[in-house]
């Protein structure tokens, strides 16, 4: 049976899933993300409404996308075009609140390096763990550009 992971992304730094859940197909996947974003919603709903799920499989491939503001049972009632808008509201300030998590984590990481060029000690922690040894999740990183060479 395939495995799939599904890591929620919660404005911040997130959580990878490492375990994944071995599941039949891809439908079944979506399924259970399905399951989990609305249990998600139903508990914490003013908290979760900008939270995603992505589903990903063994090769890292995105299958699908849970938006737990679509799993909301107190929006079931407004009209189709508002429940849209507040859909895109939502993945804006979630993707606003990464954006912001990922210029926080560049600043720690830019204030390690010039600490230890100049050989002063710098420790960063957050939630427990040390923020500099750890990589940034795969959708906070922004794609490496290279440069062309400058000549002298």
């Amino acid at each position: 049976m395939p495995r799939y992971y599904f890591n929620l992304r919660d404005g911040g730094r997130g959580y990878v899933d490492r375990r994944g859940v071995a599941l039949r197909d891809e439908e079944a996947a979506i399924d259970y993300a399905g399951h989990v974003a609305s249990d998600l919603a139903k508990n914490r709903r003013d908290r979760t409404r900008r939270w995603r799920i992505d589903v990903v499989d063994a090769q890292g491939r995105q299958v699908f996308a849970a938006r737990l503001v679509a799993y909301d049972t107190t929006l079931a009632g407004l009209p189709p075009v508002v429940k849209a808008s507040l859909e895109r509201l939502c993945e804006r300030c979630r993707q606003l609140e990464e954006t912001i998590c990922r210029s926080r984590d560049i600043r720690r990481r830019s204030r390690s390096l010039v600490a230890r060029a100049r050989r002063r000690p710098y420790l960063v922690a957050e939630r427990g763990e040390l923020v500099l040894d750890r990589p940034l999740p795969a959708w906070n990183r922004k794609p490496a550009t290279r440069q062309a060479p400058r000549r002298s």
